[in-house]
């Protein structure tokens, strides 16, 4: 049966473990959901999707990388890696179950190859509160699937390490760390950090001599 960690003080210790942080997890979630809020109906289909998967990255890497966790691209998978703990984490778009502690999510969008490896590898590698092995040359990996209910206008996230994978899709996790499960109150502007490009054009009269 799939481990699912719900409780706030179990989700701070696997988190700490792992040398993430809840808070600024969900900032990302919410900073992501934000940006892909702002997609419309004349934006080319899926683009919605892909602006949630890339705004998430960016928000772990704005938020995590530094002495501890990298950018990390391996397989064109975009994410962020803990050489140390030989850990990554990368998005992805879930389906509807997302932060359900009752039912199974999976991906929205079928995945291909290189998924499957990784969770072939993470199939044996560390967890978070065991020794980590000298030999362990392989990462283990981190899914962080997001989905925002459109019925329910609500966002739901959770970080979880996928074990079992068929036909494109995600089948098992263990464990599933609730970051959102979709009663949480959404606030009306996410942050939107490192924006190009002016926000408001005004018009300045300038009076000539």
């Amino acid at each position: 049966m799939t481990e699912v960690v719900a409780k706030r003080a179990d989700i701070l210790s696997l988190l700490t473990a792992l040398e993430l942080d809840l808070d600024k997890l969900i900032e990302v979630v919410r900073y992501a959901d934000g940006e892909r809020a702002l997609c419309s109906s004349n934006d080319p289909k899926g683009f919605d999707l892909i602006t949630m998967n890339a705004r998430a990255v960016r928000g772990l890497r704005n938020t995590f990388c530094g002495e501890r966790w990298k950018v990390d691209d391996t397989d064109n998978q975009a994410g962020i890696r803990n050489p140390h703990l030989k850990v990554r984490v990368i998005h992805c778009n879930f389906d509807i179950n997302a932060g359900d502690v009752l039912a199974k999510p999976t991906n929205l969008v079928e995945k291909r190859t290189a998924s499957r490896a990784k969770v072939r590898c993470n199939r044996t590698l560390w967890l978070p509160g065991l020794p980590i092995p000298e030999e362990v040359s392989e990462f283990t990996t981190y899914v962080l699937g997001t989905y925002f209910d459109k019925e329910q206008d609500c966002l739901k996230a959770e970080l979880s390490r996928p074990i079992t994978f068929g036909s494109g899709q995600y089948v098992e996790f263990e464990p599933r760390i609730i970051l959102l499960d979709g009663s949480e109150s959404s606030p009306t502007a996410g942050t939107r950090p490192d924006r190009e490009g002016p926000t408001e054009i005004v018009d300045i009269a300038i009076r000539r001599k």
